[in-house]
């Protein structure tokens, strides 16, 4: 798809192939803000959650009975009811991802400043993924730069390779492996395994939960800079391949593989038409939709968009939050739900929305 030059100027919904786009509602927070928005595929705003700290949210996500998670990057993690309510804040250097666990623990990435374990001198912010009880004491740890010889043994691993990107290895996601075709056919990827992302060593990779041993990873080489790898019912992995990474390596567009991560075989991609239409550098999401399409963030440039599994975009949403010099607001992620599922949500707990 080559957009036109009005379209691409244009806020809200931009595309809307009705009969082929998936109904589900779309949840999505601004990068320069404190709220939380549903939407439906008309743009029209379902709830609000909103807490203003003085913080913006990097991440935020609905949880099954409608309280809403955000991370406060380097500073919290916390936890609002449908009304906007606090109900739980955990105060550690949380970014970019968490998985609430069926006991009611929360696996939350954070990091910490430290020597530099490969270098002689000066220091290095290295990830760590902690699991917090609700109390918010630390009963599981995992520091990543004590695996790097064991993720060596995997891939080509990047080590930090300049002072301008002083974190390592930069992880962006964390999920819970969910029971998948993959999981029946090895036992690398059973239920409950976490899986990883490093946008700044280009790697996916499978925590095994049991042993804390790294199981399986994949990227370099083909991955730039990649974000939000999450597992398919089918046992394949979709992946948000940047095309931009931390050794300066540039690609100069994004695109969305589906990979089987067992043969290693990339069996489905998107990349747009002309593919430098599509391209953010820094950070975006996929999720597979119901019907079968792509819900796609295209998140530096503040657009998210449906694609069918020919790649016919179906629908487009363009971000009308402003920041600084009058562009538009990036987005993390977009996240979707089905429309059954909030609108009992709202009728459980009335339809008041966050002022």
């Amino acid at each position: 798809m080559h957009e036109t030059e009005s379209s691409s100027q244009r806020d809200g919904v931009t595309v809307c192939k009705r009969e082929k786009c998936d109904d589900a509602y779309r949840l999505y927070s601004s990068r320069q803000t404190e709220v939380a928005h549903i939407i439906d595929v008309d743009a029209g705003e379902i709830h609000r959650w909103a807490y203003p700290q003085g913080g913006t949210w990097h991440y935020a996500e609905m949880q099954p009975n409608g309280n809403l998670i955000a991370i406060i990057k380097d500073v919290m993690i916390l936890e609002l009811d449908w009304h906007s309510r606090l109900v739980w804040k955990a105060e550690l250097r949380a970014h970019h991802d968490f998985a609430r666990l069926p006991g009611g623990n929360t696996l939350v990435v954070s990091r910490r400043r430290m020597e530099d374990p490969w270098r002689d001198e000066g220091q290095l912010h290295c990830d760590i993924l902690v699991e917090l009880t609700p109390e918010g004491e630390t009963v599981w740890q995992w520091e990543v730069e004590r695996r790097a010889d064991e993720l060596g043994k995997f891939v080509d691993l990047i080590m930090p390779p300049s002072e301008h990107f002083n974190d390592w290895p930069h992880v962006n996601t964390l999920e819970v492996l969910p029971d998948s075709s993959a999981a029946r056919r090895d036992p690398r990827f059973k239920a409950g395994n976490l899986l990883i992302c490093g946008r700044h060593i280009d790697t996916i990779w499978v925590i095994d939960r049991a042993t804390d041993e790294i199981v399986w990873a994949w990227g370099p080489g083909e991955l730039l800079g990649p974000h939000m790898p999450t597992m398919l019912p089918n046992g394949h992995i979709l992946v948000y391949d940047n095309g931009n990474n931390v050794s300066r390596t540039v690609r100069g567009y994004t695109r969305v593989l589906e990979l089987d991560p067992i043969s290693g075989e990339i069996v489905w991609q998107y990349r747009a038409d002309p593919p430098e239409s599509f391209y953010s550098p820094a950070r975006g999401s996929n999720e597979r939709l119901p019907n079968g399409n792509t819900l796609i963030a295209e998140s530096d440039p503040g657009r998210m968009f449906e694609v069918t599994s020919d790649g016919e975009m179906v629908w487009e949403f363009r971000n009308a939050d402003r920041g600084k010099a009058g562009r538009r607001q990036a987005l993390y992620r977009v996240c979707h739900y089905p429309r059954q599922q909030v609108d009992a949500l709202a009728a459980r707990h009335g339809a008041a929305r966050a002022k």
